[in-house]
């Protein structure tokens, strides 16, 4: 077997066996993606457009990915498809978030009751990286509900900006504030 084929093997071993890092994300980008699916079905997703799928995954080479709401159809095929695909990848990092000690319980747990957001107001139990990593995430968090909520802006990419630059600052943070300390090499 050439050094290609285990590759392949490994990559599709890894979507389909995620560790507990990329679990975290399939699962957060899956309900992420279901719920976006269920606004769009709803009409709540933007003011003015419908969404389709296919046009924004394929950067519309199959079809326009916005459509004015009056003459969108509510509900295309690929609807269906972008759900499947978000519950997909949502079932998979709960199938191996469940198999691990703990269980889905703990998960659940953990996502609210952490050293993260406990550093949000006590900067001694991570430092100030972490504190600020805190901050950032929570504002990117409220950013992003704020705006989708009072304005219908879920979809819409100053939203987005502001809401991933936030995060990305966030995660950012709090890895270098968890990172350990260098050795000294001066000996």
């Amino acid at each position: 077997m050439s050094e290609m084929d285990n590759t392949g093997d490994g990559f599709f071993q890894m979507i389909v066996n995620p560790s507990r890092t990329l679990s975290n994300w399939f699962i957060g980008l899956g309900a992420l993606g279901i719920f976006l699916a269920i606004l769009n079905l709803l009409g709540e997703i933007h003011p003015n457009y419908r969404v389709s799928w296919a046009g924004v995954l394929t950067f519309e080479l199959t079809n326009n990915a916005f459509e004015d709401m009056s003459t969108a159809p509510s509900f295309v095929v690929s609807d269906i498809v972008f759900i499947a695909v978000c519950g997909l990848f949502a079932g998979l990092g709960l199938k191996t978030i469940s198999g691990q000690e703990g269980g889905l319980g703990t998960w659940f747990k953990s996502i609210f009751l952490n050293q993260t957001w406990m550093s949000l107001a006590d900067p001694d139990l991570g430092g100030w990286y972490k504190t600020a990593g805190a901050w950032c995430l929570l504002l990117g968090v409220i950013n992003y509900l704020y705006f989708g909520i009072c304005a219908t802006g879920w979809i819409d990419p100053g939203v987005y900006s502001v809401t991933i630059g936030l995060m990305a600052f966030g995660f950012a943070l709090i890895y270098a504030a968890n990172a350990p300390e260098p050795e000294d090499n001066n000996s």
